[in-house]
């Protein structure tokens, strides 16, 4: 029977088909009338949407624009992270982590912050998540070269299925060997986002989900005869039978060229590891309006509910011990930590011109930090924190003709790994073109958790600290701004019982790099940092010059501690002279210029692959070395075309570059890259 229906519908169709064929003139041409309207239709629609129609939205409530243009600042954020990285001093390959040039103590956290902090500097948090809205299909591609085998692709799909509902599908990969032995690295961060908005706009719901994979070969800095290599190359040292170098006779050092060591390969690594972060997280946030106004358009009072869970794994594995760590448990390394992180949080939200917008949220807050188990000498250590906690939230906001004030408060309700913060904001219009905001704000909140519990195969890494204080933190901010052309912004904080990871022993047989030791310690004195930022632009025809200048410094009690902590650089500059011009009747828009960028000596942090995490040290200093970047970019309607010689005097300038004391900073290179955006 099954079989006589299905030869029936072979044979009918083509009857079906050819039946829709005979049409009357009046029939037909009534449907090209109609086909010709729904092109104008569309074509109208298509008419009316600009650039501005495009837009995406974080979770802070931020609202920002496509941009397509191509400016200066533009080329500052191509890099890997893809945003300003003026206070960032990058390390020798890409994918790997940065040390700190300057600080910023304003964030403000609900709980204590997962350990592992130098491999989250590529890691997508809540808060970095984009919803979009969008008239048309959306995407946007960014590409750019690595070092030896390898490159980054970014890429953003977002599309409305409907006017009221959007989704975004996102994925960041990237590979790259490196130059030096035992950097590789590699990543995989897929996004996925969903935003939704009824008609009326009175009901809003937003769902992101991430997996995150950050994978990295780890060397623990080059090897004292490393080092040397690296700093002499390509001309050494000519020594005797007893290693003492040979004088000639005019009193200078007798010298032998060789340039075998500028293939940085063959330089000897400390270690050979390897580490990863590996993450998963779903987010949703539903809020709808209670109360609105006769029109049913403005929402006055709404009620919403956040979700967040989050699991994070970390692991360090090597597969034989290294010297610099100390004695170890186990011959063969694979630490292993894991956090669970999960937020229900109900808020909420009234907006009423008169007395401003309030968000007003209650939260409670469970996580879970585990550590491999590992048997101790020390009888009170435990391998996993488990702990709940709840906590408030208020925010006030008003706007007036030449004023804005802002208002934040939170607070949690237990004592134990607490979090409050305390802030207000007013923003000042004077003068035409010249805005001035003024900053008060304090804060308290606990170390991460790689301070109070750490667990390793490693004899010297193990430690809870169950009776850490929390740091204080006060800060005073200042920023004046006239248009575009100058800026100023100066910050002075306070901050008592500043935690941070010490060096215990860094000298050992005269060998500053033989044993790296390092613990959680909390400063006994309060600790006073400020700096002052300028950044101005200066225009001249198709010439400009934009500088960005930073003065900071610390002032600390330094006979009550054994060495200085928050070390600093006092002065940080970037100085750009770039030309820009339109070509071929400005259907291809033009850039090129040279970047300096510079920095003054320092006891720089450096960066520990076993707890990922950077340690103080005060003996040895980098810095006072000048960088030249040298740039072509080149816009084509929406595509951006970027080319860069980054640090292009490096072999004229001395081989002293480093980003932390025992890594050097990248050798001149050659990058190109391009951002390139779709949509109709």
């Amino acid at each position: 029977m099954n079989r006589f229906f299905l030869v029936l519908i072979f044979f009918s169709s083509p009857l079906i088909i050819f039946s829709q064929d005979e049409m009357t003139d009046e029939e037909v041409l009534r449907g090209k009338e109609q086909l010709k309207q729904e092109t104008e239709k569309k074509s109208e629609i298509k008419d009316s949407i600009s650039i501005t129609d495009y837009k995406y939205f974080f979770s802070n409530g931020i609202e920002k624009t496509v941009d397509t243009t191509l400016t200066i600042y533009k080329d500052y954020k191509f890099n890997f992270l893809r945003r300003d990285d003026f206070e960032l001093l990058s390390f020798a390959n890409v994918g790997q982590t940065y040390n700190k040039l300057g600080y910023n103590f304003n964030e403000r956290f609900r709980l204590p912050q997962t350990g592992a902090r130098a491999k989250h500097f590529n890691y997508f948090e809540k808060e970095d998540i984009q919803y979009f809205n969008v008239p048309t299909p959306y995407t946007e591609l960014f590409a750019k070269s690595t070092f030896e085998q390898g490159q980054i692709l970014d890429a953003i799909v977002s599309l409305n299925l409907t006017p009221q509902y959007n989704f975004m599908i996102a994925h960041k990969g990237y590979k790259s060997l490196g130059k030096y032995q035992s950097v590789r690295a590699r990543g995989n961060q897929f996004r996925f986002s969903s935003n939704y908005n009824s008609k009326n706009n009175l009901a809003r719901w937003r769902i992101h989900f991430t997996s995150q994979n950050i994978f990295n070969q780890e060397n623990g800095g080059l090897s004292k005869d490393a080092i040397y290599f690296f700093e002499q190359a390509p001309n050494y040292f000519v020594v005797d039978d007893y290693g003492e170098p040979i004088i000639n006779e005019d009193g200078t050092n007798e010298m032998i060229y060789y340039d075998g060591f500028l293939d940085r390969s063959r330089l000897d690594a400390k270690i050979f590891s390897e580490s990863s972060l590996y993450s998963k997280r779903f987010f949703s946030d539903f809020r709808r309006s209670i109360i609105y106004n006769k029109d049913r358009e403005t929402s006055l009072l709404s009620i919403g509910y956040e979700f967040t869970h989050e699991y994070k794994k970390l692991e360090y594995i090597d597969s034989r011990t290294s010297a610099i760590f100390g004695e170890s448990k186990e011959n063969a390394i694979r630490d292993k930590s894991r956090m669970f992180f999960q937020e229900n949080r109900l808020y909420l939200e009234s907006n009423l011109n008169k007395l401003g917008e309030l968000y007003l949220s209650f939260g409670l807050i469970k996580w879970e930090n585990s550590y491999k188990d590992y048997e101790s000498e020390l009888s009170d250590l435990v391998n996993i924190l488990n702990k709940n906690q709840s906590n408030i939230d208020l925010r006030w906001s008003r706007i007036f003709p030449k004023m804005s004030l802002d208002f934040e408060y939170g607070n949690t309700i237990k004592s134990e790994l607490s979090s409050n913060f305390l802030k207000f904001n007013i923003g000042l219009t004077p003068l035409k073109n010249i805005n001035t905001k003024v900053s008060l704000s304090k804060s308290e909140r606990s170390p991460n958790f790689n301070f109070i519990l750490f667990r390793s195969a490693y004899n010297y890494y193990n430690w809870y600290n169950e009776s850490l204080e929390n740091e204080n933190i006060s800060n005073a901010s200042f920023e004046i701004s006239y248009k575009k052309l100058v800026k100023i912004k100066a910050d002075y904080y306070t901050i008592d019982n500043y935690t941070f990871f010490k060096e215990n022993a860094n000298n050992i047989n005269g060998e500053i790099d033989n044993f790296r030791y390092a613990s959680p310690v909390q400063s006994p004195d309060q600790i006073k940092y400020y700096k002052i930022k300028l950044e101005n632009h200066n225009k001249l025809g198709k010439f400009a010059i934009i500088n960005t200048v930073q003065y900071q410094k610390k002032e600390q009690n330094i006979e009550l501690n054994e060495l200085e902590t928050l070390n600093v650089p006092e002065w940080l500059t970037r100085n750009t002279l770039l030309f820009s011009t339109d070509a071929f009747n400005k259907s291809l828009y033009l850039q090129t210029g040279i970047t300096f960028n510079y920095f003054t000596n320092f006891y720089a942090d450096y960066y520990n692959p076993l707890i990922s995490e950077f340690v103080t040290q005060n003996y040895k200093m980098i810095g006072d070395y000048p960088r030249f970047d040298f740039f072509v970019n080149a816009k084509i309607q929406r595509t951006r075309i970027f080319v860069k010689v980054e640090h292009l005097n490096s072999s004229s300038t001395g081989y002293n570059y480093y980003s932390d004391p025992f890594n050097p900073y990248r050798d001149s290179s050659v990058r190109f890259g391009v951002v390139w955006n779709f949509f109709e």
